[in-house]
């Protein structure tokens, strides 16, 4: 058993089987504060208080203000703001989860603000039917909240992220009803917020889409409470009683009579096993088995429920109501033996160095781990700091002889981190009253962000640090928080500041502090804080949006991301630049000028036309220019293959359209021949336009589209399939084609249209270039007969190819008196092999070539 000096026993008060304590957690620090003519918001887990006058009471005012104040404390009664209240007429008021304060008219208005008295830009309305209605009752919840209006209707907005009132299903009322309740969505079964409403002697619950008569005849309520856990209802009749069902009603717990003939003012549950009723001068909590306890108030107290007590706020003082945990009950009940109790007795005498201690530690022996979990687990149950200290080094006192591994060290750990964090919250500068099952409810990270919320930047970094969290949220708040209270300080005064602070930490997401700085108008600041940003995706964007278009289009290059720099390069573009100034950044960046000339391709011509002209890029202009003559001249083509040119009129559209293309062939001639490098294409381009101006002026001879689109060499040979060589003869002196050329084209249509009277004509003038050759071979390519190539082939000068084209035509009659004039036996006695000896011609033949060897010898 604890010695004495060290036992909380003596404030501890039984109910049944069981304890519970009220322990003293402030000394309020506020002055001149009268709890019954003041209406008061407590924020749970430890929250701030917020209050203001009451206006359904006559209230007697005094000084110079007659408007309400809205004053707002902390939990030890520090004020943390004050501002007037010069609104509608207030039907409610409460904390959201993020404890941000919410303030209902009966219009149905709903304005928000900070726990420093800040205005939230996040107000709204719970639409015009409540407007026009009017509120009858409103409730709060962590997250939204619930209207009943003067028309019996039920309205609620579930989550303030997007606060959008829905109308609940019709409860179909012909009265009031005398109390409302809200079943939260993580405590019922459909996930759907859920409304218990009090109507005579009934309890019907309300969602979305139904009714339901969920307790019948269980009299007339006139107070309704949910349980922390959501399992339970408690409900306080006009009778005096004091009801406990499940939360489906299904099963009635519990019922107490508390004689009383005025409801209490207030109804909580402490915790989930007793519930707490609270008159003008007593408090009665009723356990769960009809056993109660009775506490004399000295004035107006108002309740707050937790998930482990209920915290009682006077006007002096700030307490804790809860059950005694059963670790500490086996480690300081008086007489206790309990395996716990004797372990802090041992390590008690081992402190006063009496050897008794080898004794009672050998009395457990065997029970070491349970009594080292018991000894944690009270210290992280007790408020007193002395108190934790003697458990846990009790518990690392019977650890030390614990078998290996019966009793993980891990939970020593936590519980010395949860009793450092949940120490210095409780710190009256703080004021955040926790105990270690409302931190567990919280969690590390919701406590992190409201103690940045509450601006203990500090606290909430070293707890985010010892627990191993992410820090960057902190700091990123601290240094918003600074830059928004240091408005007089230069912007390089306030950057330093701020880089001394962070330049340790890394990963800062700087871009979030910078984007804040542009919020409060410090576009300069903004500027130079983004200098430290490492995210290039984070970076770029806002310095677009401070007007840094050149600095943002750098960094995007840097970066090597081609959507961050189209991002700048389109940013710059559309959004009012100068097109010179922006002409000439992008052609400072090779890369910027590559992406924005490709995507001027593909998207925006005329653009990269005048990106061209404005960069002096005369080939690009030309190439452009080009690329535009040819898609139209191939949309000429295809209209004439589709047939379209038969009529007069379209004709006469194709050779329109035909002068637009020999303009922009001029045009890009003209632009091509600006540099020297271009020669080339600029004369192309220049004879490409010629060509298509003649074969206009031959269509329209002609009266028949068949020019347009051809060559140099097929005009020509078109011009002589239509028999005009004179034509063909223009077309030939207008590109200089060479005598030969003009001759071989003229040899190859000849042949093509099987005209061998002309082609021997041809091969007849004295202008002739051509080898005959050539014309015997255009006449067997086109399949000329034996007698037309044999007049070619008479032609032929030398005599021994004569004979070799006189036998390839068969004709070997004349292939052997050309031989043997020649005197060519190796050329007769081919012949005589290929018809025969035994022929007349063979025999014929064979006469010529032995005169011939004779006269040889």
């Amino acid at each position: 058993m604890a010695e004495g000096n060290l036992s909380p026993v003596g404030g501890w008060d039984a109910c049944g089987s069981r304890f519970y304590s009220k322990s003293e957690l402030y000394q309020m620090a506020w002055t001149d504060v009268d709890l019954d003519s003041l209406r008061v918001a407590c924020a749970c887990y430890g929250g701030p208080i917020a209050t203001i006058r009451d206006d359904r009471k006559m209230v007697l005012i005094s000084g110079g203000i007659t408007q309400p104040l809205v004053k707002i404390y902390n939990s030890a009664g520090t004020q943390l703001a004050v501002f007037i209240w010069d609104k509608g007429r207030i039907e409610a008021l409460g904390w959201t989860s993020a404890e941000d304060l919410m303030i209902v008219e009966q219009t149905g208005e709903v304005h928000m603000y900070s726990m420093f008295g800040v205005q939230l830009q996040r107000n709204f309305s719970m639409g015009s039917e409540v407007q026009r209605e009017g509120i009858l009752q409103c409730q709060l919840h962590g997250n939204g909240l619930v209207v009943l209006t003067k028309g019996l209707q039920l309205w609620v907005v579930s989550g303030l992220e997007d606060p959008r009132p829905h109308k609940l299903a019709s409860p179909r009322l012909k009265e009031a009803p005398s109390c409302m309740a809200i079943m939260q969505p993580h405590h019922t079964l459909s996930g759907c917020l859920e409304v218990l409403l009090a109507v005579g002697t009934n309890i019907m619950t309300v969602d979305f889409d139904s009714i339901e008569q969920s307790g019948t005849g269980v009299g007339s309520i006139q107070q309704l409470c949910i349980a922390p856990n959501g399992q339970f209802v408690a409900a306080y009749t006009a009778d005096g009683r004091l009801k406990v069902w499940t939360s489906d009603f299904t099963k009635a717990l519990s019922e107490f009579a508390t004689q009383s003939e005025k409801p209490p003012e207030q109804l909580e549950w402490c915790g989930t096993d007793s519930v707490v009723m609270c008159w003008q001068d007593i408090l009665l909590m009723v356990g769960p088995y009809g056993d109660w306890i009775k506490h004399d108030l000295e004035g107006k107290t108002v309740l707050v429920s937790e998930c482990d007590g209920v915290r009682l706020i006077s006007a002096e003082r700030h307490e804790l109501l809860s059950r005694v945990p059963d670790s500490l009950v086996d480690v300081f009940k008086i007489g206790s033996t309990a395996p716990g109790a004797l372990l802090f007795d041992a390590r008690q005498l081992f402190e006063q160095q009496n050897a008794r201690a080898d004794e009672a530690l050998r009395s457990i022996v065997g029970q070491l781990p349970q009594a080292v979990a018991t000894c944690v687990d009270a210290a992280g149950a007790e408020m007193d700091s002395i108190r934790q200290a003697a458990l846990m080094k009790a518990g690392c006192y019977g650890r030390a002889f614990c078998p290996v591994g019966s009793y993980p060290r891990k939970r020593i750990l936590q519980i010395c981190q949860s009793l450092r964090i949940l120490n210095a919250l409780r710190a009256p500068n703080v004021g955040v009253p926790l105990t270690l099952p409302q931190l567990e409810a919280l969690t590390p990270s919701d406590l992190v962000s409201r103690l940045i919320n509450g601006r203990r930047h500090l606290l909430a970094l070293r707890i985010a640090e010892m627990l191993n969290m992410d820090t960057d949220k902190v700091l990123v708040h601290w240094a918003c928080q600074k830059i928004s209270a240091s408005l007089q300080q230069g912007d390089e005064e306030v950057q330093e500041v701020v880089r001394d602070k962070l330049q340790r930490y890394r990963g800062i997401q700087y871009s979030l502090i910078a984007s804040h700085a542009e919020s409060v108008g410090r576009k300069r600041l903004a500027t130079l804080l983004l200098e430290y940003e490492t995210c290039a995706a984070d970076q770029v964007p806002l310095l677009l949006s401070l007007g840094e278009m050149e600095g943002a289009l750098t960094k995007a290059i840097d970066s090597g991301d081609t959507d961050l720099v189209y991002l700048a390069i389109f940013r710059m573009y559309r959004k009012g630049m100068p097109l010179k100034s922006f002409l000439d950044t992008i052609t400072a960046k090779p890369l910027a000028k590559r992406l924005f000339i490709s995507y001027c391709h593909r998207r925006e011509p005329e653009l990269l036309e005048q990106l061209y002209l404005g960069m002096a890029t005369w080939q690009g202009v030309g190439h452009m220019r080009l690329c535009a003559a040819l898609r139209k001249a191939n949309r000429i083509h295809r209209a004439a293959e589709a047939g379209s040119s038969n009529s007069s009129s379209s004709q006469a559209g194709l050779i329109s359209d035909n002068t637009e293309v020999v303009q922009l062939l001029v045009r890009a001639s003209e632009q091509y021949s600006q540099t020297k490098e271009h020669v080339f294409q600029s004369k192309a381009c220049a004879e490409f336009a010629k060509l298509r101006t003649v074969q206009a002026e031959l269509e329209q001879e002609a009266g028949q589209s068949c020019f347009l689109g051809c060559s140099v060499i097929q005009t020509v040979q078109q011009c002589l399939r239509l028999g005009n060589a004179r034509a063909a003869e223009r077309v030939r002196h207008t590109f200089k084609l060479s005598d030969k050329r003009f001759g071989w084209v003229k040899v190859q249509t000849l042949a093509t249209l099987k005209d061998w009277e002309a082609l021997e004509a041809l091969c007849k003038e004295k202008k002739n270039v051509l080898p005959i050759p050539v014309y015997i071979a255009a006449a067997k390519a086109n399949g000329a007969p034996p007698q037309a190539c044999a007049k070619l082939v008479a032609r032929l000068p030398e005599a021994s190819r004569k004979a070799e084209e006189y036998a390839a035509l068969g004709m070997f009659q004349e292939a052997a008196e050309t031989a043997a004039t020649v005197k060519d036996s190796a050329m007769l006695s081919k012949i005589q092999g290929m018809v025969g000896t035994a022929s007349p011609l063979g025999a014929t033949v064979a006469q010529i070539r032995d005169r011939l060897t004779a006269v040889t010898r």
